[in-house]
């Protein structure tokens, strides 16, 4: 007769409890998603592929985004294929820090206009020490998956690299992500201004679902934006602060045109998964 002893029945008990959820973290990852990260008051939206493929688009205010994107990247993967800066504002920056401290990130994306702050200078001199492949985002530039376009960049609407700019949102990388049958729009905190070219130009097209310029504030999400968008449903990446975000012009515009909003405030992680 065989006596196993406490601890090697422990062993066993934890090596199948590790196994169950890599098959059930196996399963779940061959479906596509964007999160729409809760980070507080901040942007970032992360999207996972099928075969360990993520793609993070700003990383909020704080080290916290990290233990998010943990969530959704299985334990053993610590390589993010590519992350986008929409702009270097501290609420979308300063969680790349600790992004580039826990994970390899191998092609980086930005505008590259001027901005002086000290997290933007401190996350530039770690950025060069990563050895990431930098690209400059300018519209027209396409991002696939195995050779099927999914990230379409829309603005900037030309050439930012060490331009300087009356305010850094007119520099700001706005794209259309295709995922499953939907479109995003994600503008980042682009502003009325910004809306104004981008429609000019005809980059924008009908979308499903509109990321909230500036989360929420009343410098974004025009009447026209909305016109020429028609967004079924909106998401408002914010949280607690002392800005007004979001504003009651804002909402109640988006009210106007039947717009469904669903708010990180509100709801925490906001998860859209392609079937």
């Amino acid at each position: 007769m065989i006596r196993l002893t406490k601890s090697f029945i422990l062993g066993i008990l934890t090596f199948l409890t590790v196994l169950i959820f890599w098959f059930v973290f196996e399963k779940e990852n061959q479906t596509a998603k964007v999160i729409f990260l809760d980070v507080g008051q901040g942007d970032s939206q992360l999207v996972v592929l099928p075969s360990d493929i993520q793609i993070l688009i700003d990383a909020g205010p704080s080290a916290d985004v990290s233990a998010k994107i943990s969530r959704y990247i299985p334990f053993y993967d610590k390589d993010i294929e590519l992350v986008i800066l929409s702009h270097p504002h501290a609420d979308h920056l300063r969680g790349l820090l600790s992004v580039l401290k826990d994970y390899n990130v191998k092609n980086f994306m930005f505008a590259g206009a001027n901005y002086e702050s000290k997290v933007y200078s401190d996350f530039l001199n770690i950025l060069k020490n990563e050895g990431s492949n930098v690209y400059l985002a300018e519209a027209g530039d396409l991002i696939s998956y195995e050779k099927d376009p999914i990230l379409k960049i829309l603005a900037p609407l030309k050439n930012t690299l060490s331009k300087n700019f009356k305010g850094i949102h007119e520099s700001m990388v706005v794209s259309e992500l295709s995922l499953g049958n939907k479109k995003f729009l994600l503008t980042g905190d682009m502003e009325e201004f910004l809306e104004q070219q981008l429609i000019k130009s005809n980059s924008v097209e009908d979308v499903d679902v509109l990321k909230i310029g500036h989360h929420g504030s009343k410098t974004s999400t025009s009447q026209k934006l909305l016109e020429v968008a028609k967004p079924e449903e909106a998401i408002i990446q914010v949280g607690k602060n002392s800005y007004g975000h979001p504003t009651p012009q804002v909402l109640n515009r988006l009210n106007k045109f039947g717009i469904k909003v669903f708010r990180n405030d509100q709801l925490g992680d906001i998860v859209y998964q392609s079937r």
